[in-house]
């Protein structure tokens, strides 16, 4: 296993990805023929299964980084994601410390965590078992999503957690969090990005976040932003479809 994204982000290089969120392996496929650097596979808000989740990770090649966000801060999701031959996973609602070394201590094998030896797929079906172990704590990714008023409050202490690779913010549901629901544009959760990125840089992790246009994508990259979520397959078929509707409609 070699993980392009963590290499591209220790390079202090921009990365750009997109969400997956459809559980047929015919859209990693198709999205594959574009120039992203990562899938994000949303376990917590769509309607993708451990079953499902094999054969999208199955059609992604290795030019794209498959990340899984799980349902939850547990390892029982983790260790099924990584198993399968996820590189990393996204932890949702990490709020402090204790939650960001719960995250770390799952994905990682001893001594660094409590990963259960399972690498079923992600070892080839244990034909490279320990050429993985020997690998998968380097490789693999613990990114930590921030979401809440309390994730700002104690954001210095969550990145500074040993094993963490780098944060995401969730936008919406920290929108809602400080009080703004529905409006992540808000001065207010602009202004806690702002801070967070601030910080982030100062300690030299990667932080992450959504951006659905072209001009927002632009925006956070020139502040600092390595990871940008810059679609989603329901969204780009949404828009994709809209814009042929639209121009044929006005024509």
């Amino acid at each position: 296993m070699k993980n392009l994204l963590r290499e591209k982000l220790l390079r202090g290089e921009p990365t750009l990805g997109c969400w997956v969120t459809i559980p047929h392996p015919e859209i990693p496929e198709i999205l594959s023929l574009l120039e992203f650097d990562w899938f994000l596979f949303d376990m917590e808000h769509a309607p993708i299964t451990v079953t499902s989740l094999e054969g999208l990770l199955q059609v992604t090649p290795q030019k794209i980084t498959p990340i899984v966000r799980v349902p939850a801060n547990d390892l029982v999701y983790i260790k099924h994601a990584l198993d399968l031959g996820a590189h990393g996973v996204m932890i949702p609602m990490v709020s402090n410390r204790e939650q960001a070394g719960q995250a770390t201590r799952c994905v990682k094998y001893p001594p660094s965590g409590v990963r259960g030896l399972g690498a079923r797929r992600a070892s080839s079906y244990y034909t490279r078992h320990s050429e993985y172990l020997k690998t998968a704590n380097r490789e693999t990714m613990t990114i930590v999503q921030i979401e809440t008023r309390q994730a700002i409050e104690n954001f210095e202490e969550i990145i500074d957690t040993p094993n963490v690779d780098a944060w995401f913010v969730g936008p919406n549901d920290l929108a809602a969090s400080l009080g703004h629901l529905g409006n992540p544009d808000a001065a207010d959760v602009q202004e806690a990005m702002d801070k967070i990125l601030k910080i982030g840089i100062k300690h030299d992790i990667p932080g992450g976040t959504l951006a659905f246009s072209p001009k927002t994508a632009r925006a956070y990259l020139e502040k600092g932003y390595k990871l940008i979520a810059v679609g989603s397959d329901d969204q780009l078929l949404i828009s994709g479809a809209s814009s042929m509707l639209s121009a044929l409609k006005q024509g």
